[in-house]
């Protein structure tokens, strides 16, 4: 019969390990995101703007061809590039956090919380969700045992 303190002793070692995993694919996950980068453009390619981690706008850049514009076209333009990256962002994100840490409670809610933030422009539909990860054996799902998985 098993000693159930060595029982106790191979359940927190599990624990730990399966917690330093998860760790890891967390930070390789910030890392992924921090390196995000996304250009839209507006006005036939004159005004660009990259945005990078959380879709903050990073550059913005114009051609020779924002000289033919108005200002309010220039402005218009500006923020046109600006959505138009920025729509993309939670597709990224989706598609860096499905590689990385799989689907869980988590990844759904930045992922919905992103989409919030940034939805696609106007007459655009947002591209099909990805499929989650496979071969994840870990549960990191937040249903709680307790409540029966509701």
């Amino acid at each position: 019969m098993p000693e159930p303190l060595s029982d106790v002793e191979s359940a927190i070692d599990r624990w730990e390990r399966d917690a330093e995993r998860k760790a890891a694919r967390y930070r390789e996950m910030t890392d992924e995101v921090e390196r995000i980068s996304i250009t839209g453009s507006a006005a036939s390619g004159a005004v660009t703007v990259t945005v990078g981690a959380n879709g903050i706008p990073d550059a913005v850049t114009m051609t020779d061809g924002v000289r033919k514009l108005s200002p309010d076209r220039i402005a218009a333009a500006v923020m046109e590039a600006m959505t138009r990256a920025q729509s993309r962002y939670p597709e990224r994100l989706a598609a860096i956090m499905a590689q990385t840490v799989g689907d869980d409670a988590t990844t759904r809610h930045l992922v919905a919380t992103a989409q919030a933030g940034f939805p696609h422009p106007e007459g655009q539909e947002p591209p099909p969700p990805r499929p989650p990860r496979d071969g994840d054996d870990d549960d990191f799902s937040g249903d709680s045992y307790l409540s029966g998985g509701r």
